[in-house]
């Protein structure tokens, strides 16, 4: 079983408890699982230039045509609107008079606030004696 222990230095020895070997040491001077300060890290790059390209791995250029509004049922970014070339607000809400649907037999509601109307009006039906 492996267990964890703090030396006195203050660096963490996780140990084999039937050995009793130490098999990993962390150093009181390494940050793990928290801050390190930027000068501590080692091996980083000395630029992080981002790659221009197409892909889902590379950033895009200011000019890039993704970026402006394009027609509809094009993947691009889109300014908030209500048109077809717009894109609705996360916050957006549709009254459920607007929202269209198919209606249910023996009904003929094509909205969801008349098929909901309609299938309370069958329910209390099927309630009434």
């Amino acid at each position: 079983m492996i267990r964890g222990r703090t030396r006195a230095d203050g660096a963490l020895e996780l140990w084999d408890s039937a050995t009793g070997d130490v098999v990993f040491t962390i150093t009181s001077g390494g940050a793990v699982g928290g801050s390190a300060a930027w000068d501590d890290i080692t091996g980083k790059p000395a630029t992080f230039a981002p790659t221009i390209g197409a892909t889902a791995v590379t950033a895009v250029a200011g000019n890039d045509t993704r970026l402006t509004a394009g027609a509809a049922g094009v993947a691009t970014v889109r300014a908030i609107g209500s048109t077809a070339t717009t894109a609705a607000a996360g916050n957006h809400v549709h009254t459920a008079t607007a929202v269209t649907a198919t209606a249910i037999t023996p009904g003929s509601a094509t909205t969801v606030q008349g098929i909901l109307a309609e299938l309370a009006a069958r329910i209390t039906a099927l309630e009434t004696p």
